[in-house]
């Protein structure tokens, strides 16, 4: 029988774990330098543990993705300027494990069973997931580079 104390523990170190490996595997897709694995990693696993203690908070799927990417962008930055690589190589390695595939699924599963209100609830909530991470990653450049979106006088 497990303690009572750490079973509201479990998940989260679940989740951190699961999360690390999936970015770390992502990152060695990507092609990430190898002085960046751990970054991006590490970066990965804060940004989605966020968006599962939101989430279990009772914060909606959509709202904790914001957050979760917004903490993703904002994380990036640092190492991004200290090993002088992109930032999109953090932001978009970071964001893979809060990308909503299941409701995208859910989409193509309801409306090949002829579910059409189904199919079209679960595409908005994929919809407003995809959202929340363009809308939290933008936030964050925003916040971090201040000449990002602005022109340049000549």
């Amino acid at each position: 029988m497990p303690l009572p104390v750490l079973s509201p523990v479990m998940p989260l170190l679940q989740d951190a774990l699961l999360s690390f490996v999936g970015t770390l595997g992502f990152a060695l897709l990507y092609n990430a330098p190898r002085k960046a694995l751990l970054s991006c990693a590490a970066i990965g696993m804060g940004g989605y543990v966020l968006h599962s203690i939101l989430q279990q908070w009772g914060m909606s799927s959509a709202s904790a993705t914001f957050y979760g990417s917004l903490l993703v962008g904002l994380l990036g930055a640092f190492p991004a300027r200290r090993l002088q690589l992109p930032l999109v190589l953090f932001t978009i390695t970071g964001i893979i494990c809060m990308i909503p595939g299941i409701p995208a699924y859910k989409v193509l599963v309801y409306f090949n069973a002829g579910d059409i209100l189904g199919g079209l609830r679960s595409a908005i909530e994929a919809g407003f997931g995809v959202g929340a991470i363009v809308i939290g990653i933008g936030a964050a450049r925003i916040v971090t580079d201040s000449e990002w979106g602005f022109e340049r006088d000549p």
